[in-house]
């Protein structure tokens, strides 16, 4: 399904219950009625071709273009990012963790493989916060500060001097695959726990760490493909200019 913009967004979500987390990215609230995509996205002062490319990507991975996107201002990538940042560190990872503890008292107290699966995500979710705090103090504010510099000289102001020590290949350095992660978090889920009282709530803790993996590879392939190449293109125009 090609999502247009002609199409009931209603229909668009029941097609696509995934992208739910696109919208609310876009602070597009719910309560559609029968508005298309192109009204929702009007009432809410979100351009539609923006949430088309992103919809369509996120819906069909075949779709996904990273040149489609380059007609769209950098800033609307960064805070589409920030906002999955929020539902991230605010609401996905507190209620796996919420899960997990539950999955705890549920096992023999003996039982060290609950403990280390504890131990495994805490030391996941130090790593993921620290990966986010990084990309929201130092890599988002330079890519703006990038931009900015760039559009000030093209509008034949006076260009100033932004930091030479921050480039992308540090930001590619600090990028880790933080979803490899959650995948050694998986197998120690299905190969090593013993089997709980509650199979369902064990089960829902495996659906959303499959849930969360599949947004964070999304997540990524956004950063990597679409806004990663975009910040050596204006490093490289700035070093054009400044020679």
């Amino acid at each position: 399904m090609h999502i247009t913009a002609t199409m009931k967004m209603v229909d668009v979500v029941q097609k696509d219950i995934q992208l739910l987390a696109v919208i609310q990215r876009l602070n597009i609230p719910l309560g559609f009625r029968e508005k298309s995509v192109s009204e929702v996205c009007s009432a809410n002062k979100v351009d539609v071709k923006f949430f088309l490319q992103l919809a369509n990507a996120f819906h069909d991975r075949d779709f996904f273009k990273a040149e489609y996107f380059k007609e769209f201002p950098v800033q609307w990538l960064i805070a589409y990012l920030k906002n999955a940042h929020k539902c991230y560190i605010e609401y996905r990872i507190p209620e796996i963790e919420r899960q997990i503890i539950n999955l705890e008292k549920q096992v023999d107290r003996k039982e060290k493989n609950v403990e280390l699966l504890l131990n495994f995500f805490r030391e996941y979710i130090r790593e993921f916060t620290s990966h986010i705090e990084l990309e929201e103090s130092n890599v988002f504010p330079y890519i703006v500060a990038l931009n900015e510099q760039l559009e000030s000289f093209r509008n034949g102001k006076a260009l100033n001097v932004i930091d030479e020590n921050y480039s992308t290949t540090r930001y590619h350095d600090d990028h880790n695959n933080i979803e490899e992660t959650l995948y050694d978090l998986k197998n120690i889920l299905l190969k090593y726990l013993p089997p709980p009282v509650e199979n369902c709530q064990y089960n829902n803790l495996i659906f959303d760490i499959f849930r969360l993996e599949s947004d964070l590879m999304d997540h990524a392939e956004l950063e990597e493909k679409v806004l990663f190449p975009r910040v050596q293109e204006m490093e490289a125009e700035l070093k054009n200019i400044t020679k």
